[in-house]
């Protein structure tokens, strides 16, 4: 039984469609001296050209964060790292984010409260938890709660599959897709002269 909640953020699971899943990133921009911290498993956006973490229940994701890279500015050695604090700069002026960012990701991610079969193809909002120094892994996870038909930034679309883990538990594990994301959904479109 999946009965203590220990929010983790999201972990690749496959690509839809059961194609492979090679884990593959892309960088992006972290601004320096970054106004928040990420964590690996944080759902992440872009804003104003940089990574940044998902704040609202309204942002559109541009992927998974699944570490970051920058050059430490006291040992001026390159650093690869599972999270990053706010206010870091690296010392070359070019800090990463390392993206999991296929819109047909799939993770696994832990909800907040018990889940239920009758909510498979629900949509649901996620909890905005901080993440762990310690672990370097978010808090982030789906709020139970907010089950809804219409729009919102989560889909589960099966039971994780692992002993103690069922429908109805206190903090089901469920694999989900990210519902609104920047790469399937038109925020806004620009047409310029041809």
């Amino acid at each position: 039984m999946s009965s203590s909640k220990a929010l983790s953020g999201f972990h690749p699971s496959r690509k839809r469609g059961s194609a492979p899943n090679s884990c593959g990133v892309t960088e992006y921009k972290i601004a320096q001296n970054n106004a928040a911290a990420l964590y690996s498993g944080d759902l992440v956006k872009l804003s104003s050209g940089y990574i940044a973490p998902v704040a609202t229940t309204t942002d559109y994701a541009v992927g998974v964060l699944m570490g970051v890279r920058y050059v430490d500015k006291t040992s001026k050695q390159p650093v690869w790292a599972s999270y990053i604090n706010a206010s870091v700069s690296s010392d070359d002026s070019n800090t990463y984010a390392l993206v999991d960012d296929d819109p047909d990701s799939t993770y696994v991610i832990q909800a907040d409260a018990a889940l239920t079969i009758g909510d498979l193809n629900l949509n649901f909002d996620v909890t905005l938890g901080s993440g762990s120094t310690v672990t370097g892994r978010s808090g982030f996870g789906i709020k139970a709660g907010s089950r809804v038909a219409t729009t919102a930034m989560l889909r589960p679309v099966a039971l994780y599959t692992e002993p103690g883990n069922a429908w109805g538990d206190t903090a089901t594990k469920v694999e989900c897709r990210i519902q609104r994301n920047q790469q399937y959904t038109v925020v806004a479109c620009v047409v310029g002269p041809v």
